[in-house]
């Protein structure tokens, strides 16, 4: 990893720039209390965040120490010391698994914070120019501690295993990847023929061959398993860019098909069990899926 030296040249960090921080190193303390309630309310964007501050102890703990960080940005020496502070803090994030993206957005989520709070301040006026041009500067030294420790710690962590570790774990990646394309495959042809079938259906029906309500109602529920099938494709292409997978899609595509089965035998009068029986089978799943609903929208 570079020295904090090298970083310095790299991002042409100059006394001048140093100067400016101290210019405004009051910043930190005067915005502590607001930025990190601004930032709370901006990591409700993610969907897990309580996935990584499972608790209110957690969170206590989290925001003292994002408060330090804060206000360190403005009052450190950018020096070998604040260069370990940084990425210990990215070993942290690599320990409790915290994606890199999280930690890139919410930098620039900082980046703005303090460019209103400093335009708020000191209007647009040329020394706030080179004030902020400063402390961007800072703020991309910082990110890139943080997510170089990333990468360090991760190659770190493949390093230490086994040579038979290493083979295994990239032939479970190749195994995986050709499960997902596979299964992207399998869902294209499917939904492919089912266009097919809705076409043939909607053929019967003008030819005279399928009665026109239990028709409409059959095409109905082809097309309400084309749009299940649709978004389960979706989900799983979402999978492969490295997201996790929504149950609910799953329970949203057996929902989709039960339906379909519905409505076809609502006109037999003779299948009146088989009715209630789906009926009921409706019910549970959409209790499931309301349940998963309200589970990953507090996520």
């Amino acid at each position: 990893m570079e020295t904090i030296e090298e970083l310095k040249v790299h991002y042409s960090w100059t006394q001048e720039d140093e100067e400016n921080l101290v210019r405004v190193s009051w910043m930190g303390e005067k915005y502590k209390e607001d930025f990190i309630e601004e930032f709370y309310r901006y990591l409700e964007n993610f969907s897990d965040t309580s996935k990584y501050l499972p608790d209110e102890e957690v969170r206590k703990r989290h925001k003292e120490k994002v408060k330090g960080w804060f206000v360190s940005l403005f009052t450190s020496k950018y020096d070998a010391q604040y260069l370990r502070k940084l990425y210990r803090i990215g070993e942290t994030h690599v320990r409790i698994g915290l994606p890199p993206h999280y930690v890139q957005a919410s930098m620039n989520f900082v980046r703005n914070y303090i460019a209103d709070k400093l335009t708020k301040e000191m209007g647009c006026t040329p020394e706030a120019n080179s004030i902020l041009k400063s402390i961007n500067k800072a703020l991309d030294i910082n990110l890139d501690v943080m997510i170089n420790s990333f990468r360090e710690e991760e190659l770190r962590l493949y390093l230490a295993s086994g040579k038979y570790q290493r083979l295994l774990i990239e032939n479970v990646r190749r195994v995986s990847w050709f499960f997902d394309t596979f299964i992207i495959l399998t869902l294209a042809v499917v939904g492919v023929f089912l266009i097919f079938w809705i076409v043939y259906e909607i053929g019967l029906v003008l030819k005279g061959d399928f009665p026109l309500e239990r028709g409409g109602l059959s095409i109905l529920g082809s097309i309400l398993v084309l749009y299940a099938i649709s978004e389960l494709l979706a989900e799983e292409i979402k999978h492969i860019r490295g997201s996790a997978l929504s149950l609910k899609v799953f329970v949203g595509v057996a929902l989709a098909a039960v339906i379909r089965k519905i409505l076809i035998i609502s006109l037999s009068p003779e299948k009146v069990q088989e009715l209630i029986t789906l009926s009921v089978v409706t019910l549970s799943l959409g209790v499931v899926f309301w349940l998963i609903y309200r589970v990953e929208s507090k996520l």
